[in-house]
This record gives structure tokens, sequence and C-alpha cells, in this order.
């Protein structure tokens, strides 16, 4: 099903209760692979390929958070979990507060309500630095997606290997669209789901690196001040792809956050 000509693609493995994951900026669903296959013995997957991203088509306007949504939503389950990482938290919070009815659990992963810094808001990125990877897109986007690559590892004691398996899953597929690549980074630097977060009446985690160089870890007790309900595990010694370099610890918390 296609909401204003965009094709989405949502690839459905596993069995058992519906857990949909969104993956972050400049990667696909292939980034899951470790994580989804293990989960996939005990859930049914619903593996969404962002607009402009793996294997889904792009058009203008296809990432902004409305569209995007209501493509989510006439194509995603009635009623699941949703596991999110990085852009993809802001997505899910945003799905989360127009259909609060389909949402039963929310895991963000390495994701924040604002990743730029605003008012009362100090625990993030400052926008110039997402600026300046908007801007080297437009001169050379594989050095950019490298560098962003190089960033998302940064600090983390497992960073060879994540940088490894992050550049293998951006081998995967089609390249990003250039122009989803850039609508992403409006996202990241336009909005601001704090009011959401503090809204969400599901049960709600966030797993977030120690080491994490896009989130600083005063972000969890922040958010936590937003929504009292949430709960936190902050993982030692590694970065922002924190289901890449301790994949057994987060696969853990996060079926125990479904089954509880």
């Amino acid at each position: 099903m296609t909401i204003n000509g965009v094709t989405m693609h949502i690839k459905v493995i596993g069995q058992g209760p519906d857990l949909v994951m969104l993956h972050g900026w400049s990667m696909n669903s292939a980034v899951w692979h470790d994580l989804a296959e293990n989960l996939a013995k005990s859930y049914t997957l619903h593996l969404v390929d962002l607009p402009g991203h793996g294997e889904s088509d792009w058009q203008d306007g296809a990432l902004e958070l409305a569209t995007i949504v209501e493509n989510l939503a006439s194509q995603l389950p009635e009623k699941a979990v949703y596991l999110a990482w990085s852009l993809g938290g802001l997505i899910s919070l945003d799905f989360a507060d127009r259909y609060p009815q389909r949402v039963t659990k929310l895991i963000l992963l390495a994701a924040s309500p604002c990743f730029v810094k605003a008012k009362q808001w100090d625990c993030a990125m400052d926008a110039v630095i997402f600026n300046a990877f908007a801007d080297n897109l437009q001169d050379n986007q594989a050095e950019t997606l490298q560098r962003f690559l190089l960033l998302q590892a940064r600090g983390s004691q497992h960073s060879r290997d994540t940088i490894r398996q992050l550049s293998h899953q951006l081998t995967i597929g089609n390249p990003p669209n250039s122009m989803a690549l850039q609508e992403g980074l409006k996202v990241l630097i336009n909005s601001d789901m704090r009011p959401q977060l503090a809204a969400l009446n599901c049960p709600v985690t966030m797993i977030l690196g120690e080491r994490d160089t896009l989130i600083p870890t005063a972000m969890l007790s922040e958010a936590q001040q937003l929504n009292s309900k949430l709960t936190t595990h902050l993982l030692a010694g590694v970065g922002h792809a924190p289901f890449i370099a301790q994949a057994a610890e987060c696969q853990q918390i996060i079926e125990q956050f479904i089954n509880d």
C-alpha cells in the first residue's frame, strides 16, 4: 500500500507477538541482521526500510513526520511493540503520539526525544554539527556517510567491530537517496519530541551506550523527569550502536521488557 505515492518496504519474519523495528539515519533494516535473527525466534518482526533507504522508494516529502507516520500506520499491525534506533526513535515517538492505541510498548535504542540543544535541554549536540553534515552531503555523500559511521562507533570498546558491521550493512541493497538523507537530517535537527515523550502512557524504556558521542548520558535522567514511568539502561563501554557492540545484553533487555 502507498500513501502520497510512496512505497514502503517492510520485511516480515519470525513468529510470535508483533515487533516493529525502525532503523537510524543513513542505514536500512539490514543493520538489524544479527539481533533480528535472534528476536525472530520469539517475535514476528516488521523490519522497516524508511523512505529512500534500503528497498523503499523515495518521493520528496516522504520523510516528513506526518507523511511517514501515516505511511507506517497503513502497513503495520494494529498493535505492536516498537523498537526504534536513533532517528527511528523520533518517528516512533510521533507514531505513538498519533496512534497511542497501536503501540503497546516502546523501546528507544540510542534515541533521544531531542537530538539538538534547545531551551532547558542541554543534553544534546549543537545543531551546527548536524548542519555541517547536511552541507558536506552535497559535496561528497560517500565520505560524509563514512564520517557519520565513525562518529557512531567512536569511543566504543568494540569500535573496530562496530565499524566493520555498519560498513558491511551500508553495502547491502540500494545506497540511501541523497534527498532522503537531507530530509532525515532535518527531522533530527528540527524535531523536539519532549511533549510526546511526556504524554506517553504505554511502557517505555531507553537503552543508551555509555560512550555515545551523539547523546550525552545525562539525557536519561532528563527524560525520566519528562516521564516518570520511563525505565533506562546504560551500557558500559559502547557507543551509538549498542545492539551491535553488546548484542546479547541488548537482546536480554529487550526481551525482558517485552515479556514483563
